[in-house]
This record gives C-alpha cells, structure tokens and sequence, in this order.
C-alpha cells in the first residue's frame, strides 16, 4: 500500500514539473520558447529523483522570468540584422508590471517549499503506522466442577452366561495321575576352565619402496624432439622389485602424460633404474612387491 502511495505521489510531482517547464518555456520570447522547452524537457528527463526533477522546473520558471525581464517579448523582433549577426540584443527595462525581480524570487520560493510540504503531507497521509501486537497476560483458568454421571441400574446388576458342556471326550492319557513317581540323578558338575588368552592380531607395517639412491636423473631421458615441442607432462609406470631393487619384469605404463614420447622415455628410465629401486619392508624386512612410480618431465625456465 504504501508502495503504490509513494509511486503515485512521484507521478504528480512529475505531472507539476512538466507543467512548470511547460509555462516556464511559453513565458519566454517566441523566439527563444522551443528551444527552451526542448532542452529542459531533455535535461528533465535525466534527472532520477521527483524532487530534484521539480527543483529544476522551478529554476526553469526563475530563469524564464529573468529572460522575459532582460529581453522583452515586444523587442525580440525589433532587433537590427546587424546586431542580431553580431549577438547583441536590445536591453529593456527591468520590469514586472506589479511584481519586481526580488518579489518574484521570493514568491518562487514560497510556492517551491509549498510544493516540498504538500508532498510531504501527501506520502506522511497515505501511511499506516504499524500497530504493535498487544502483550499476551497469562491469566489464571478457573477450575471446573466435575460432573458426577449417574451409571443406571441396568447396567450394573449381575449377568449370568449359561455355557453348554462341550460333548468332546479328554483322552485318559491326558488326565492327571495320583502316583508320580520321580527318577532325580545325580548331576556332573563340570570343573570351572578359566578362558583361553586371546593373542592379538599382529599388523603388519609395510613400507612401499621408490626409487632409491643411485637412481638415474629424469633429464637425461628427456626425449630431445619433445623438448623442442615444449612437450611436458607427468606418466605413472608400474614397476616389480625384488628384495635386492632389481626388476622382476617389465615396467609398464599406469598412467599417460598425453604424449607417447614422453611415456616411452618414462619406461627408458625405469629400465635403467633397475637395481636401483629401494625395495618394499614388510617389518623392516625388503620383500618382492609392485608399486607405481611417478616421473615428471619438465622443462626449466
């Protein structure tokens, strides 16, 4: 609600500042009325605010006044071509009729801060305070005498259900006998065992080999046509050592670095390294295992 008040108050404010430029422009010489109001529409319509675009309709209408006082309607035509051409025009008296320039401004003053004040009082009207809630009080709730229900007679008095003798005959077997005769043994007490002790579970702590000392460098298996490419590029190859560092079999390509130079270097260099790999622990001992290993080419800068 109070969005639609506010929009609605913008648009008469902007209804009185059209208006003001459009008397402003029609107070001004013929001549100059056009123009005048062509421009000040244009710069009004830049203007984002309703208040500044009605501050700048009232200035539109002090300045038509102050060029209605410095060139008078009746003497615009009156002017020489000569003084036309050079830019002069004839000066007037400064006059009003029954207002002068300084009543004018006030008058223009007044009616602006009339403006301010009615819309003011237009937006502060059409607003709604907001109410607060009311306290919530607790309040104590009456106790409720409690009704006694009268249960009638009928329903209390004594039922009788006559039930039928089933005509099923219990088998003797089933029945009950005077002489019972019970057999009690003796019974093995078995000695108490204390339990087993459990033996932990050992872990095994293993330790994954690498590449070990000795191990050749990556730059001299550095493929010389990739490194007038610029080819550079990280290749994952899966070797099998024994105890001593050695290969067991082949090394192969886990992972590719995008180029098959680089890869077929990376298998050169694995070959190579053989006896130089540092083998797997299996606590602390070297054992036959298979890892990957990850060699990176790359260029220096």
């Amino acid at each position: 609600m109070s969005q639609r008040n506010e929009r609605s108050t913008q648009a008469e404010l902007s209804g009185v500042s059209h208006w003001l430029i459009h008397h402003a422009a029609h107070l001004a010489p013929e001549s100059l009325s056009s123009r005048l109001e062509e421009e000040w529409l244009a710069d009004l319509e830049s203007r984002s605010s309703a208040l500044s675009r009605l501050r700048f309709a009232v200035g539109c209408c002090w300045a038509s006044m102050v060029i209605v006082n410095d060139c008078p309607r009746s003497q615009v035509p009156a002017a020489s071509p000569v003084a036309a051409a050079r830019g002069f025009i004839t000066l007037a008296d400064r006059s009003f009729g029954y207002f002068s320039l300084r009543s004018a401004t006030l008058f223009l003053i007044a009616g602006l801060h009339a403006a301010l004040f009615y819309g003011l009082i237009t937006t502060l009207s059409h607003t709604r305070g907001i109410v607060p809630p009311p306290i919530l009080e607790n309040q104590a709730l009456k106790d409720v005498p409690r009704e006694k229900v009268s249960v009638p007679q009928s329903l209390t008095r004594d039922w009788t259900f006559a039930v039928p003798k089933p005509d099923v005959e219990i088998p003797s077997a089933l029945l009950p006998s005077d002489h019972v005769t019970t057999n009690v043994g003796e019974e093995l007490i078995e000695p108490y065992a204390p339990p087993l002790p459990v033996t932990p579970t050992h872990v095994v702590a293993r330790v994954a080999g690498g590449p070990g000392a000795g191990f050749p460098d990556t730059a001299d298996f550095y493929p010389s046509h990739s490194i007038l490419l610029g080819e550079q590029g990280f290749s994952t190859v899966r070797v099998c050592v024994d105890s001593h560092g050695r290969l067991t079999s082949d090394p192969t390509t886990v992972q590719s670095s995008g180029s098959s130079r680089l890869d077929e270097g990376a298998l050169k260099l694995a070959r190579a390294g053989s006896g130089h790999f540092r083998a797997t622990t299996e606590d602390g001992q070297p054992v036959n295992s298979c890892y990957p290993v990850g060699i990176r080419f790359q260029l220096k800068k």
